[in-house]
């Protein structure tokens, strides 16, 4: 099918604008064209028995997925956070922020680490 791993994770695999993130048995297919990731589920329904979920993720791995009109998206891990408010005493008090790095960084992958 021609993808490439991805050098920063190697669960990520990566080719024309499709990305395949997989772990163990769980698969999340995204990309630009819904035609194409349909093709791609197609053909890896002909290699593999799969269960398609869906066309949209809301969760995956017990990470929420938040989509919005913008392509953009968020996810987040509420029962995780809600684990760590009941274990420090006084930070149900604290401020919350919701982008806790700036939109203006772009995240590349460091040649240099394994």
């Amino acid at each position: 099918m021609n993808f490439k791993q991805c050098e920063a994770d190697q669960c990520v695999w990566k080719k024309d604008g499709l990305v395949i993130i997989v772990y163990v048995d769980d698969f999340l297919i995204f990309g630009n064209s819904k035609d194409e990731v349909d093709r791609t589920v197609d053909e890896l329904g002909k290699r593999f028995d799969i269960t398609n979920e869906g066309t949209t993720v809301e969760e995956y791995l017990g990470v929420k997925v938040d989509l919005y009109k913008d392509r953009s998206f968020r996810m987040y891990q509420p029962h995780l956070m809600q684990r760590i408010i009941q274990t420090i005493p006084g930070i149900e008090n604290a401020n919350e922020h919701l982008m806790p790095v700036s939109k203006l960084i772009t995240l590349t992958a460091d040649k240099n680490r394994p």
